[in-house]
């Protein structure tokens, strides 16, 4: 956090500049602007705000939400923000440095996971070559999202704060949301459907990166191990051999790795067990060929993992 502060504090000159230079709060035409963090948390918005409001994000597709250091012109858009979308949970506090250096003062600051209960909390400040799980996660695992359920509780606080910051545009974002929500139902149907296609002894997850308890927990699946406990930090020796053991004994067939990590580590660890590797998404969109919305990344990954496990 020191090497962000010290990044983000050249950057209040521009944001000041900024301020003057902008349009009090309003994006291009006269619409609302708002951020979102993550390329999930701005597709979720946009299918909310529609045309409505204008949406920018911070986090490019395929970059890593945990590392992500904001540029200048980040610094500078956000200042014109009216209101800002962020998961919290560790995921993208960094946002709030930048909040807190452009002085946020009229900004509706809205973190879609508050007062959602994470799992793994307890075990955040163990070491990760002991703990196979949660080990970036001090607060607790901020990857609601996963979970098609979660999701939906983000839209509705998306809706609810978009009203608050455009009260003019209530029926535009209550429609959208109404219409969203039952987009969200199906999905959440679709993925239970083809989850319920894989033998239930054949639903075991190793993934690469500790994303996926949500989406577990939801969709009957057992997480049995995660090669990268902590996503600021290579894995060690130890917690690779313990990985490749717990593939050989579990008789997991395969590996999921996703497109914004180390995919030749993954692929290590896949020979070294005899398996093979998948990509699926977790934080973020693909840069390249690949689902460019929530609903579709959701769908690719059930079917990438329907593919290797049924």
């Amino acid at each position: 956090m020191p090497l962000r502060r010290a990044l983000l504090a050249p950057l209040l000159l521009l944001l000041l500049a900024a301020g003057c230079a902008g349009s009090s709060g309003e994006g291009g035409g006269g619409r609302p602007e708002v951020a979102a963090t993550t390329p999930v948390i701005g597709d979720l918005v946009r299918q909310v705000a529609g045309g409505r409001a204008e949406v920018f994000v911070l986090v490019p597709p395929g970059a890593e939400p945990h590392t992500f250091q904001p540029a200048p012109r980040d610094a500078a858009r956000l200042s014109r923000a009216e209101a800002v979308f962020k998961n919290g949970l560790g995921l993208d506090d960094w946002v709030d440095d930048l909040i807190e250096s452009a002085g946020g003062e009229g900004q509706t600051v809205v973190e879609l996971s508050r007062g959602l209960e994470p799992v793994g909390a307890e075990h955040g400040h163990h070491d990760e070559e002991e703990h196979g799980h949660h080990g970036g996660h001090a607060r607790g695992n901020p990857h609601f999202w996963l979970d098609v359920r979660y999701a939906m509780r983000y839209v509705e606080r998306i809706r609810d704060a978009l009203i608050r910051v455009d009260p003019g545009g209530e029926e535009v974002y209550r429609e959208n949301a109404r219409r969203y929500l039952r987009e969200l139902e199906r999905l959440d149907r679709y993925i239970r459907e083809r989850a319920g296609s894989i033998p239930e002894e054949r639903r075991k997850l190793v993934t690469f990166h500790d994303a996926f308890p949500y989406f577990a927990r939801a969709y009957g699946f057992e997480e049995v191990a995660v090669v990268l406990p902590n996503p600021n930090a290579e894995p060690g020796s130890r917690q690779v051999a313990r990985v490749v053991r717990v593939v050989r004994e579990e008789g997991v067939p395969a590996i999921f790795t996703e497109p914004q990590f180390n995919f030749r580590l993954a692929r290590t660890v896949a020979e070294e067990a005899g398996v093979e590797v998948y990509e699926i998404y977790s934080d973020t969109l693909p840069a390249g060929d690949g689902p460019r919305t929530y609903e579709a990344m959701m769908r690719a990954n059930i079917d990438r993992i329907a593919e290797a496990l049924g």
